[in-house]
């Protein structure tokens, strides 16, 4: 790998003595070797130099899909790794693949042993039920050892004692168990959130009782267990402050939101768009206001894109049967960041960073590297006032229309928020 310097950029790392300034940043043979107000660089260094740009510790998206095995077609390994680069992550979480159902040591170990074969690193997760069936558990220590750094169905887990089981036996793991919190009884045939606006859609809305209703159940099955569960995805005003209480009691949960549901609500689905079709779905302005403040204060964890992109076969037909998803890795960063400022123009970055970087290693008990010399290089470089390049590298066709990433609510208004590359040890990416 050439020597890299990054030019005055402000470095955003609670955790490094160079917190809050602008620094230049020498990386060597994939190391941190010096930071200081000013370096010389070696005749053979790369400059990476962008006015008012920023570093941070290497993002990490914990939840996203990229089908491979099974549906390359849709996204694939190597592919969806550089529109995860591209979207300025170095590492990539990938959810359970329901076309291989990863529940054995074979299936983790291919993910694995292509890690780091990509533009950013590959993390895969297992299924917790063989064949996320929920019925039996998987042989989770064989999974965590093969390489699994979480546990989920990628599905409502209704039978609670399986629950309870899968949290007694990671008890003795690292990795955690993944809730997806909703109790599709109430209304399955859903399609959007339940409310005014999908009554006058003539849709089958899904309350937002049933989140609130899976994570009391869940809640009560950690007091019960002494275990440590993770919510995929709230989307809820009530799932905030339920989450918050339960925090402020000592129970070891954590919990994530997706950058789209910052910005989007029921309402922006009024023209039968199915790619704004997700599940859990866009709720109402409440929800999404307690969203940005829960993510503002820490409640909320990470932030991650929940990309699963679509072809055009199961995209490009009625909203009914569209399946479910958006494909938006790439703008996860853009899209949060201006749906946080909208909130506290102060905070916004410094939380949002802290949601992409610190918060997902937390969720899955990794240490965050600091930015210090003799680290090894774990690096996302960006620049948050510069407008959002859509240089759209997935294969999804369910990408966010121009129209819905660029509107901000109700004016036009493009997004910042660009990211310029990531650096992850001997091996580095530059968005062209």
């Amino acid at each position: 790998m050439e020597s890299i310097i990054i030019k005055k950029a402000l470095v955003l790392d609670p955790q490094s003595d160079h917190h809050g300034q602008v620094r230049d940043i020498r990386i060597e043979s994939g190391t941190i070797t010096a930071i200081a107000p000013e370096l010389q660089a070696s005749p053979d260094a790369a400059l990476w130099q962008a006015d008012g740009a920023a570093i941070s510790t290497g993002w990490m998206d914990l939840q996203s899909h990229f089908y491979d095995p099974g549906a390359e077609h849709k996204e694939g390994l190597k592919n969806g790794a550089t529109a995860g680069a591209n979207g300025g992550f170095t590492h990539v979480v990938l959810n359970v693949n329901p076309e291989t159902k990863p529940d054995n040591k074979s299936a983790v170990a291919f993910l694995q042993s292509q890690a780091n074969d990509f533009d950013c690193t590959i993390r895969p997760m297992a299924n917790i039920s063989q064949q996320a069936a929920g019925k039996s558990l998987s042989e989770m220590r064989d999974l965590a050892g093969a390489g699994a750094v979480a546990f989920s169905d990628d599905a409502p887990m209704n039978q609670t004692e399986m629950l309870r089981r899968a949290l007694e036996y990671a008890c003795e793991l690292v990795q955690p168990v993944i809730s997806f919190p909703l109790d599709l009884g109430l209304n399955s045939g859903a399609q959007m959130h339940e409310g005014v606006t999908s009554t006058h859609m003539g849709v089958t809305g899904n309350p937002a009782e049933s989140e609130v209703m899976r994570i009391q159940r869940d809640l009560e099955v950690v007091k019960y267990t002494e275990g440590r569960l993770h919510f995929s995805v709230i989307s809820s005003a009530e799932s905030v402050e339920l989450i918050r209480a339960a925090k402020a009691r000592g129970l070891n949960v954590t919990c994530a939101t997706t950058a789209n549901h910052l910005r989007f609500i029921d309402e922006d689905l009024h023209g039968f768009d199915g790619t704004l079709k997700v599940m859990p779905p866009f709720r109402g302005k409440s929800d999404r206001q307690a969203l940005r403040l829960g993510v503002l204060d820490g409640t909320i964890d990470a932030v991650v894109s929940d990309h699963r992109p679509e072809d055009l076969e199961h995209h490009d037909v009625e909203f009914s049967i569209a399946n479910f998803g958006m494909a938006c890795i790439e703008s996860t960063f853009a899209v949060a960041l201006d749906a946080l400022e909208s909130e506290s123009q102060e905070e916004a970055l410094s939380a949002l960073v802290r949601a992409l970087s610190e918060g997902p290693r937390r969720v899955l008990g990794m240490e965050k590297q600091p930015i210090m010399p003799g680290q090894k290089a774990n690096l996302t470089w960006f620049h948050p006032k510069q407008p959002w390049k859509n240089a759209s590298i997935t294969r999804g066709a369910n990408v966010a229309p121009s129209r819905a990433l660029h509107e901000n609510e109700g004016h036009e208004n493009a997004l910042n928020g660009n990211p310029l590359g990531t650096i992850r040890g001997i091996k580095s990416f530059r968005r062209d």
